[in-house]
């Protein structure tokens, strides 16, 4: 695959792209030196726009070899930092990246995808949402763990 978006990209921005706009603008698949003044060229060296999306794309080719190089870290534990802490901060941080629109299910999607699991796609995202509940029933509840056993309810937990 990533041959295929190495070889695709190329092809793309190297000739598809010139080819078939310039073609398109002035109906051969060089640039017309006299109306350049009123449509800009679509070849590489001079269209601005190819260059930074070639750019972007070499990045993520390096980046994708080098995930493929080193390959994508297993862990042992669930992969969110914030479900082995117990302070109040890092529960408050879990709750907003839990309220963010979709950004929850991509994680799911892709530690499914990234994972050996025996499980399906829905069956892992009912475990990812045990795991969340488990660890926000944790964190709610840490005034009750503190609280001796036997104490009296002081006044103001009797109003709040």
């Amino acid at each position: 695959m990533h041959m295929l978006i190495l070889v695709s990209v190329h092809v793309f921005v190297f000739w598809f792209v010139p080819i078939y706009g310039n073609l398109r603008l002035y109906g051969t698949s060089l640039c017309d030196p006299t109306l350049v003044k009123w449509y800009y060229c679509k070849n590489f060296h001079q269209d601005v726009y190819l260059q930074i999306f070639y750019l972007i794309m070499c990045c993520y080719l390096l980046l994708s070899g080098l995930q493929l190089k080193y390959g994508f870290p297993i862990w042992k534990k669930t992969s969110s930092v914030l479900q082995y802490n117990n302070n109040m901060c890092a529960y408050l941080m879990a709750q907003v990246y839990w309220a963010l629109p979709f950004i929850v299910e991509l994680r799911c999607l892709t530690d499914f995808t990234m994972s050996r699991t025996s499980l399906d796609l829905f069956q892992f995202w009912q475990c990812f949402q045990y795991n969340y509940d488990l660890y926000s029933a944790k964190n709610s509840n840490v005034y009750y763990v503190e609280k001796t056993l036997g104490s009296e309810t002081e006044p103001f937990d009797k109003c709040t």
